[in-house]
């Protein structure tokens, strides 16, 4: 909750930010049930808060065109219920023991509520759906949901594959995170009766914008602090999910050999994770990485300048900066 806090009195405050809390009640009066544990987990997913990027996206959106709070909130809500009940299976798949600094649904709870959790999640956000949006855009939202599972197949299907290629990354991040952003600025785009070229421009700038967003997330795992992020450095390599700035390492003739050496290890040692995220800085899988989420970057601004300018241009264009900055 204090990253919404923080987003909404920065980029998008003073043009969303009423309605972003409107969204915030609206997920917390529709996450309930009778059942107690499932309640429980509910409002424990609630109360870790997010950035609410993806519903903010919806909103702004919306702004290029007739903008009805009343219709967009509901839609906004439910994209984010659906990209916390990935967040929920996510964590089941990677044994993931916390999340935003708090525990799992299945580290409290075990991985068969976790599942019911997420199953409960995606049923919610598809009931909000069908009573807010046009049935294309549900046909277009069960695309994005069976390309988000193909993406965390593949993403598992690679675990600890020294060969993964960059091409293979990008199309795997191109599901599992960019495609929901653009559907995010498709669907305000869209229910606000924007033209098509307005339509077209926004759910570029999601897909590009999400790619970027991605990229910059895993560099977390070579240049984050714990502290901040809530998970330890190296934990995506340690079980076996190899991103970019190590695609880049493991492609470079200097220093694939002692990374795949220490990567076959049975068991990592703390100076092992070290040594591992010390020669992806040398070499320059960080530089490579970040230059790459710039250019997504770029593309991403290209979308917003075909965009007549208002507020709402105005925040999409903090956000690419704020995001820019993160990068660096």
């Amino acid at each position: 909750m204090r990253d919404d806090k923080k987003q909404v009195n920065g980029s998008y405050g003073d043009i969303i930010g009423e309605d972003i809390a409107r969204v915030e009640q609206y997920i917390r009066s529709n996450l309930v049930s009778k059942q107690k544990i499932l309640e429980s987990a509910l409002k424990e997913l609630v109360e870790a808060g997010g950035k609410r990027l993806r519903p903010a996206l919806v909103l702004l959106s919306g702004k290029f065109g007739k903008y009805q709070a009343k219709k967009l909130i509901p839609m906004a809500a439910a994209i984010e219920i659906l990209h916390t009940a990935t967040l929920v299976h996510d964590d089941i798949i990677d044994e993931a023991k916390t999340r935003r600094g708090m525990p799992t649904v299945q580290t409290r709870w075990g991985k068969d509520i976790a599942v019911f959790t997420g199953d409960f999640l995606f049923t919610k956000a598809f009931l909000l759906l069908t009573s807010s949006t046009a049935f294309e855009n549900l046909q277009r939202l069960s695309r994005v949901i069976k390309a988000i599972c193909e993406g965390e197949v593949e993403q598992y299907q690679y675990r600890y594959d020294k060969n993964v290629t960059v091409r293979q990354y990008l199309k795997r991040i191109g599901r599992k995170t960019a495609l929901l952003f653009a559907l995010s600025c498709f669907i305000g785009a869209h229910e606000s009766g924007c033209s098509r070229d307005a339509i077209r421009s926004l759910g570029k700038f999601g897909f590009n914008f999400g790619m970027a967003f991605q990229i910059t997330d895993d560099l977390l795992d070579f240049t984050g602090d714990p502290a901040k992020t809530g998970k330890p450095v190296g934990r995506d390599f340690v079980q076996g999910v190899y991103t970019l700035p190590l695609i880049y390492t493991l492609n470079s003739p200097d220093f694939r050999d002692e990374t795949a050496i220490l990567l076959d290890k049975q068991g990592y040692e703390p100076a092992d994770v070290d040594r591992i995220v010390e020669l992806v800085h040398l070499s320059g899988g960080i530089d490579y990485s970040r230059r790459l989420a710039s250019r997504y970057l770029k593309r991403a601004i290209t979308c917003i300048k075909t965009l007549p300018p208002n507020p709402a241009r105005t925040a999409l264009e903090d956000l690419v900066k704020g995001l820019m900055d993160r990068n660096h």
